[in-house]
């Protein structure tokens, strides 16, 4: 099932295994930059960028088990982190299986940390 939202992200993968969105409004004067937003949210840490246009930035990785894509996209004052993953084998989905629980419990946190950071850098 698309993720509407993220247009770039359900080109990159059409029919993932695994989804999820996590948003926070934006604050009043900070970027409306959605490359802007990937920095806050991931820092040096961020994935190679995979295309980008006005309102959305993709980033992601192919890996030999799975491949991911994190979306940034900033529309109507939200600023929404969506993960789309595709599992390429069981390597895949076991590796993943450990990895959701704590994509669940971070991921909320750095997009809210993300809102901080852009509200100060204003």
């Amino acid at each position: 099932m698309p993720i509407v939202s993220a247009p770039l992200a359900n080109a990159a993968i059409a029919d993932p295994d695994y989804a999820d969105a996590y948003s926070v409004d934006v604050p009043p004067g900070a970027s409306t930059d959605p490359a802007a937003w990937t920095r806050a949210i991931f820092g040096s840490n961020a994935f190679p960028e995979q295309a980008v246009s006005d309102t959305e930035h993709l980033t992601g990785k192919a890996m030999p088990m799975l491949d991911f894509v994190a979306s940034v996209r900033v529309v109507d004052g939200r600023a929404t982190l969506t993960t789309l993953v595709r599992y390429r084998n069981p390597l895949g989905r076991l590796y993943f299986t450990f990895v959701r629980p704590v994509h669940r419990l971070l991921v909320p946190r750095m997009v809210a940390r993300a809102g901080r950071r852009m509200c100060e850098a204003g």
